[in-house]
């Protein structure tokens, strides 16, 4: 080879490598970071665990920064006000903030029916008993009390012969339970798991479709930003396919068990009552109409009244999903 056409060669290979480097930074530049507001880590957040290990963010060139919050209500309120561009919120507050005019919509169900089961102090067995005591489900009002409140209306047990205690998450709700501060609390994959290795009874589980935990989009940000809010929303429906594939089941505990530093072996009962006999998660991330009008119901059934006609397309809008 020749003095000039090794330059050429030279010349030309530098351009190939800054071109290379050119498309690099644009596929740097083309991450997206999306803000998500989330609750403390639980099976609530199982199918984010699942996107981040497994990459169905990554591969759809999105960045997830978490905001864990103290309560559902914060988680809501951050979304509506374009503090973060979307949230994995409770899905009977969500609707409620929606009533409200709250710029958000429902992009998809993470959670299309209940993984809170009532459980019982050491010595309760029976709902009855939780008659003038003091019980939990987070807030004490709307979102998961409305929900053991109705339970316990159908156990034959009058909401308002207990006393509801504010406990924003499972873990400590577990602990009141095992100090006796309560006497029955809603509790969430794995700590449901954990209660009754330590002899508490499960006392009830809802088993009607209900949209507990929706994702939850921005509006304005969503309308900007269309095929990131899609990227978004079809990452947690990947998570949702691959989690019912029996194969992933092994991989799909491992997840949990690191996510909530909870040992593995209580993350299995996790997993066979959240995907095999509740099968909670929402298949394809699809929202069920019965998902929302259950919440409703719960919600008239506890005195609210409804005004109009209940419309699905104002709450939840599935074009964000991938097909």
């Amino acid at each position: 080879m020749n003095k000039v056409s090794f330059a050429v060669f030279k010349k030309a290979g530098l351009f190939g490598f800054f071109v290379l480097l050119a498309l690099q930074i644009q596929v740097v530049r083309a991450e997206s970071v999306v803000r998500v507001s989330m609750l403390a880590p639980s099976a609530l957040l199982w199918l984010h665990a699942i996107a981040e290990d497994q990459g169905f963010y990554k591969s759809r060139s999105l960045k997830i920064e978490s905001l864990v919050v103290g309560s559902s209500a914060a988680l809501v309120q951050s979304v509506a006000s374009g503090s973060v561009e979307a949230g994995i919120a409770l899905g009977d507050l969500a609707i409620r903030a929606i009533d409200k005019g709250a710029p958000i919509i429902i992009s998809g169900a993470v959670l299309d029916k209940t993984i809170l089961r009532l459980v019982g102090a050491p010595g309760i067995t029976d709902a009855k008993q939780l008659a003038g005591t003091n019980i939990t489900a987070g807030a004490v009002e709307g979102g998961t009390a409305n929900l053991l409140k109705y339970q316990l209306l159908k156990l034959g047990v009058n909401p308002n012969d207990t006393k509801m205690v504010s406990l924003t998450n499972s873990r400590d709700r577990l602990v009141a339970l095992e100090n006796g501060q309560v006497k029955g609390a809603l509790l969430i994959a794995p700590f449901d798991t954990l209660a009754e290795n330590e002899g508490m009874k499960v006392l009830d589980v809802y088993k009607e479709p209900y949209l507990q935990t929706p994702l939850i989009l921005n509006k304005e940000w969503a309308t900007k930003n269309r095929e990131v809010a899609k990227n978004l929303t079809s990452a947690l429906q990947a998570a949702a396919r691959w989690i019912y594939i029996p194969g992933n089941k092994s991989k799909a505990i491992s997840i949990l068990a690191k996510y909530t530093s909870i040992d593995e072996k209580i993350c299995e009962g996790s997993y066979k009552f959240i995907v095999e006999d509740q099968k909670a998660i929402g298949k394809d991330l699809r929202v069920s109409t019965a998902s929302l009008e259950n919440i409703v119901k719960i919600d008239e059934a506890l005195g609210a009244k409804q005004t109009g006609q209940f419309d699905v397309k104002k709450y939840y809008d599935p074009s964000f999903q991938s097909q």
